[in-house]
């Protein structure tokens, strides 16, 4: 049997680098987690003595960074020990650009250079994920619930991050289109970040239709002055069949969504677009 050993107490490092080691080391999927107290090992044993043994964040061997003095930690330990144990492209482009995302984040955080984040001082900051684990540790929870809390975190920020990177990509083969609001994208995917990174990027609007279903989601800006009623009246004059949902804040239109099933319209994107492009 295989082991991950980290430390009683499991902070944000130590629960990203077991699950670094769980999720993409191959013959670790499987591999017991277990705790011991800091500068020791599981049973007494030397520290990285056994190869079915891997101590992470704890006992002061290869993935334990508490004996160094340079800006590291655990998580970045483990992730250069994955990518010498595994060839970089046995790993999808995808995952390794997320995984080294995640790595950097924790890496500040566990070097508390997260202090000097411009949200610290802001309640928000509570719902961070290494803020949730360190209340679920007041909380009396046991290590094995933390670590299974984190790693449902860690799989959940790893599929978002993952679908981030994508979007990213995807805006650049969208189309371009100008709204009377201003500048506006729109493109045929299923991926939900596609509208979301669309308007951090600073489009006024993002449009998005389903390859699949057909449906169409229409985002504006929050702090934008869009106003999508004309443009609703006129969905609901050329689509006799679709249905339409308008927000009462005027910059949300669907013809699909995530909480409702609703029958997709028949018009094609290049329609969507022109109807937008007159407001």
């Amino acid at each position: 049997m295989k082991r991950i050993v980290t430390h009683i107490n499991p902070d944000l490092d130590a629960v990203a680098s077991t699950w670094l080691i769980k999720r993409f080391l191959p013959g670790w999927e499987n591999a017991e987690v277990s705790f011991c107290q800091a500068e020791s090992t599981f049973e007494n044993k030397a520290v990285d003595s056994d190869p079915d043994v891997l101590h992470v964040d704890v006992g002061l061997g290869k993935l334990d960074h508490h004996q160094r003095n340079d800006f590291t930690s655990a998580i970045k330990l483990s992730l250069d020990f994955l990518l010498e144990k595994r060839k970089t492209e046995e790993i999808s482009s995808l995952d390794l650009e997320a995984l080294k995302l995640i790595a950097e984040t924790v890496n500040e955080i566990d070097n508390a250079r997260d202090l000097n984040w411009p949200e610290v001082k802001n309640q928000r900051y509570e719902f961070y994920l290494h803020s949730l684990l360190n209340g679920l540790r007041g909380l009396g929870k046991s290590d094995i619930e933390v670590v299974d809390y984190g790693f449902l975190g860690l799989d959940a920020l790893l599929r978002n991050l993952k679908a981030g990177i994508k979007a990213r990509g995807e805006i650049k083969e969208g189309v371009e289109f100008q709204t009377p609001w201003g500048r506006a994208i729109a493109l045929k995917t299923g991926n939900e970040f596609f509208l979301w990174e669309s308007e951090k990027m600073g489009y006024i609007l993002a449009v998005k239709k389903d390859p699949e279903d057909g449906g169409v989601r229409i985002y504006a800006r929050s702090d934008s002055k869009v106003n999508l009623k004309n443009a609703y009246l006129s969905f609901k004059e050329k689509d006799k069949e679709g249905e339409w949902f308008l927000h009462a804040s005027g910059r949300l239109l669907l013809n699909g969504s995530r909480v409702k099933k609703m029958k997709p319209t028949k018009l094609s994107l290049e329609e969507v677009i022109e109807v937008l492009k007159n407001g």
